[in-house]
C-alpha cells in the first residue's frame, strides 16, 4: 500500500474512468424516465406498478452495496468491478427482453444488484489513493463529470423511446456497460491490497457493528441518503407529472431533467473552487441551505396550485445546485473517522445513501394519486430530516474537537 501511495495515479484518469463505469448505472435509471408513463399502457398496468421498477431497483442496488465493498476488500477493486459490469451487460438485454411488467420488475432488481459496484467501488478507489483534501477535490470533480450522465441520459432516451421504442433504452446500456469494462480492464489501477479475511462471518459482522456504533459516520450517511432521496423524488414522480398531467412530450421531458442536473454540474464546480479556500463544514452548510430552499420553493408552488413545468425545475434547480457542495463534503466527513477496510465503509456508506433514497422512491410510487402533491409531501418531510441531521454534523464536529 505504502508503494502504492509513492505512485498514485492522476486523479483526473482515475475520475475519469470511475464516470464511465459509473454512467453506466446512472444511465440505467435516468435513460428510460421518459419511457415510464407508455410503459403502463405497454404492459396493461398501472403506474404505481411501472415505478417499481425504479424504486425496487434502488432498493436493490443499495442493499447490495454491503456486499460488493466487502468483496473489493476480498478481491480487490478491479475486478469485483468487472464482474459487475459483465451482469449489467446480460441485464440490460433480459430487461429490453421483458414480456411482462412483472419481469420487467425482476429484471431491473437484478440489474439493481450488479450495477451497486460501480458506485462504492468508486468511492473505496478515491479512499485508498487520496487524503481528505484530494478526497474532496476528487468527489467535486466527479459529480461535475457525472452530471454530465442524468443530464444527456433523458434526452438521449426521450428521442430514442419516439425512434425505437423503450427496449432501444436498455440496447445502449448494455453496449456501454461492454464498454467500460473493457476500459477498466485496460486502465484502471488497483487501489487495494486484497484482505483474504475480509468475508469472514465474523469480521464482516464486527466491522459493520463498529461502523453502526460511529455516530459521526451515520450521519454524514443519511445526509447523503435524505439529499439523493430528494433527487429520487423528481426520477420517479416528475415523468408522471410532466409527460400526464402537464401534457410534456416524452422526447422534450428530458430537457427539464437535463436542466436541474447542469445545476448540479454548476454547484459541484464551485465546490471545487472553493474546497482549498472554505473549510468542509462551511460548504456543507451552504449546500444545506441551498438544498433547503430549493425543497420550500418546491412545496410551495405544488401546495399553492401554481404547478408548471417551468416553476418545478426552477425549484429543483436550486435543490441540485446545492447539492454539489453537500455530495463533495458528505462522503469525506464520514469516512473521516474510518481507519481500514475502506471497502466495508464504502459499501456502508453508499448502502445508507442508495437505500434512503430507494425508499423515498417507493414512497413516491405507493402515494401516486395523479398529481404533483407526492412530491411536495415526500420533499418536504426530507427537508425537516436534512434540518435534523445538519444539526447532528455540528455536533459532531464539537465532539471530535474535544
Amino acid at each position: 500500500m505504502k508503494d502504492q501511495a509513492k505512485t498514485r495515479p492522476d486523479i483526473s484518469l482515475v475520475v475519469g474512468i470511475l464516470v464511465l463505469a459509473s454512467s453506466v448505472s446512472i444511465m440505467s435509471t435516468d435513460m428510460y424516465t421518459p419511457s415510464l408513463p407508455d410503459l403502463a399502457k405497454w404492459f396493461e398496468t398501472t403506474p404505481t406498478r411501472v415505478k417499481l421498477t425504479i424504486s425496487l431497483n434502488m432498493l436493490a442496488f443499495g442493499l447490495a452495496q454491503l456486499i460488493h465493498g466487502p468483496l473489493s476488500d476480498r478481491y480487490g477493486r478491479k475486478p469485483v468491478l468487472i464482474v459487475s459490469l459483465a451482469f449489467v451487460v446480460v441485464l440490460s438485454f433480459a430487461c429490453a427482453l421483458a414480456q411482462s411488467i412483472d419481469q420487467l420488475i425482476v429484471a431491473r432488481i437484478l440489474l439493481g444488484l450488479a450495477a451497486a459496484a460501480e458506485a462504492v467501488i468508486g468511492l473505496a478507489i478515491i479512499k485508498d489513493l487520496y487524503n481528505e483534501k484530494e478526497q474532496i477535490k476528487a468527489m467535486a470533480l466527479l459529480g461535475m463529470v457525472i452530471a454530465i450522465t442524468p443530464a444527456a441520459a433523458p434526452i438521449l432516451g426521450g428521442y430514442l423511446h419516439v425512434a425505437f421504442g423503450w427496449q432501444s433504452n436498455f440496447y445502449v446500456i448494455s453496449a456501454m456497460a461492454l464498454v467500460s469494462m473493457i476500459v477498466v480492464t485496460r486502465l484502471l489501477p488497483e487501489s487495494t491490497i486484497p484482505d483474504k479475511d475480509a468475508l469472514k462471518l465474523g469480521n464482516l459482522l464486527r466491522g459493520y457493528g463498529r461502523l453502526l456504533k460511529n455516530s459521526d459516520f451515520l450521519t454524514h450517511c443519511a445526509i447523503l441518503g435524505v439529499s439523493l432521496g430528494l433527487i429520487f423524488v423528481f426520477v420517479t414522480g416528475a415523468p408522471f407529472v410532466f409527460i400526464d398531467m402537464l401534457e410534456v412530450a416524452p422526447d422534450k421531458f428530458g430537457y427539464y431533467q437535463a436542466s436541474i442536473v447542469l445545476t448540479f454540474f454548476l454547484g459541484s464546480t464551485l465546490a471545487s473552487r472553493l474546497a482549498d479556500r472554505w473549510e468542509a463544514m462551511s460548504l456543507l452548510r451552504l449546500g444545506v441551505a441551498l438544498v433547503l430552499i430549493g425543497a420550500s420553493l418546491l412545496g410551495i408552488v405544488i401546495l399553492s396550485g401554481s404547478t408548471t413545468a417551468y416553476a418545478l425545475t426552477g425549484a429543483y434547480m436550486i435543490i441540485t445546485f446545492g447539492m454539489g457542495p453537500l455530495f463533495a463534503v458528505a462522503p469525506s466527513r464520514a469516512l473521516r473517522s474510518i481507519d481500514g477496510q475502506a471497502g466495508t465503509a464504502s459499501a456502508m456508506l453508499s448502502g445508507i445513501e442508495q437505500t434512503m433514497a430507494g425508499l423515498a422512491a417507493v414512497l413516491i410510487s405507493v402515494l401516486h394519486d395523479g398529481t404533483s402533491r407526492p412530491m411536495a409531501l415526500v420533499s418536504i418531510m426530507l427537508s425537516f430530516v436534512l434540518i435534523g441531521l445538519f444539526v447532528r454534523s455540528g455536533i459532531e464536529d464539537r465532539l471530535r474537537a474535544r
